[in-house]
């Protein structure tokens, strides 16, 4: 039975632009301001737009074939199937099965990431109080962190849902007024006179800026949610993507324009640790208070991030494993979920902005590569050159991403430091 067309209409076009802005904007951008150092503010800038634009190209791109796959009465697909669903359609089952292992991936290098670098945000937090801690308690702050948020995942859904509310609130509050008490401070010579800003050190930054758009698994989610009307998909994904882009430049114009390139030379030398990041804003001249509101914004985002993709990867182990929902089921889908970060970040507590870079890879393969793929299989019958030619782009794109990757693994690319 199908919907009444008219329901759809009830469903503003603002609920799937925050789905798609608040999916992407997280912990995530952090990291942004401290991969940004090397090329600085001009190149950064252009490398934010063409991340971006390629994000937006492939997640339009796969949102035409999960509409074209529910619209084709031969395919006995619907409005309910995941992302994981059509692509074993089109590709089959060992291509979805990649997919699967990316998506895991991408989920616990994030969720590594989201623990270390909450134990940075805590570490400051006492520092801040005058509560001094010794650096090996850094990997025990890191475990705290994963069993805290973790048991919140345990406990349900709807828990999580109204704690996210909160802390969405309050991330996005605390945002605005640091911005206050950073932008009086901001020196524009600082963003355009940097010496020693170099393009090349873009290479480096650009699998960071990917994930930080990632949002081309929320595209099954629209489609569901505005009940296959290809218009609005298209739309939240635009301007979802486009407020991405502007709160991620304010936050760039803030940080690099305050603190400069020098002082994120010892930054980075520092191993690029987000407390760090938030000091140096205060040493910079900042409002003295804008440490505590950092300290908000920080641990608002980073838990509204973790709880977000722990709950993710928590339903989709439950899902896979054919779990059902007593304690002890809950119990060892929570352990598969959650300890191996909490483990990966106790041994290495100091890999955030590199965690965010690898899951960058992935996103690659997940995001632009395969979309581009199920478009040209998908349409491969229909005269469609500009489909054809986007399908490319993000094929390429992709590639691209994996091989800076690669390459910055071997240390074969310019680093600022």
């Amino acid at each position: 039975m199908q919907t009444k067309p008219a329901s759809t209409y009830k469903k503003p076009l603002w609920h799937g632009i925050l789905l798609v802005a608040g999916g992407a904007i997280g912990a995530g951008m952090f990291a942004l301001p401290m991969v940004s150092a090397g090329p600085w503010f001009l190149w950064a800038s252009l490398g934010f737009l063409l991340v971006w634009l390629v994000t937006y190209l492939s997640a339009s791109l796969f949102a035409k074939v999960n509409i074209s796959l529910v619209e084709n009465p031969k395919t006995s697909l619907n409005v309910m199937h995941s992302f994981s669903s059509l692509v074993s359609y089109v590709l089959g089952k060992p291509w979805a099965r990649a997919n699967n292992l990316c998506i895991i991936f991408i989920m616990m290098i994030l969720m590594y990431a989201y623990t270390t670098a909450g134990a940075s945000i805590i570490q400051s937090s006492f520092s801040a109080i005058n509560i001094e801690t010794s650096p090996s308690s850094r990997a025990w702050l890191s475990l705290c962190f994963a069993l805290a948020t973790g048991t919140i995942v345990l406990i349900g859904t709807t828990f999580v849902s109204r704690i996210m509310l909160g802390l969405m609130l309050a991330m996005l509050i605390s945002f605005i007024i640091a911005m206050f008490g950073i932008y009086p401070n901001l020196q524009v010579e600082k963003l355009f006179m940097a010496k020693g800003a170099n393009s090349v050190y873009l290479l480096a930054a650009i699998p960071v800026y990917v994930t930080a758009f990632a949002c081309t698994g929320l595209v099954p989610s629209l489609v569901r949610h505005y009940e296959n009307q290809n218009a609005k998909v298209n739309k939240c994904i635009f301007w979802g993507t486009l407020l991405a882009l502007f709160v991620y430049l304010i936050w760039l114009t803030a940080t690099l324009g305050s603190i400069g390139r020098d002082g994120f030379l010892q930054i980075v030398k520092g191993g690029s640790d987000l407390g760090t990041l938030n000091k140096a804003l205060v040493d910079a001249g900042s409002n003295p208070n804008i440490q505590g509101r950092l300290s908000l914004f920080s641990h608002c985002a980073i838990i509204t991030s973790f709880l977000s993709v722990g709950l993710g990867l928590f339903h989709f182990i439950q899902d896979r494993l054919s779990l059902n929902k007593t304690f002890r089921d809950k119990s060892l889908a929570a352990s598969i979920c959650f300890v191996p970060p909490a483990i990966a970040s106790f041994f290495f507590p100091y890999g955030f902005v590199h965690a965010i870079a690898y899951a960058g890879m992935f996103v690659a393969f997940s995001f632009f590569i395969l979309p581009g793929i199920l478009a040209l299989s998908v349409f491969k019958n229909q005269h469609r050159p500009l489909l054809k030619t986007q399908s490319y782009l993000a094929i390429i794109f992709g590639v691209l991403i994996i091989i800076l990757k690669i390459a910055m693994t071997l240390s074969l690319l310019p680093t600022f430091r």
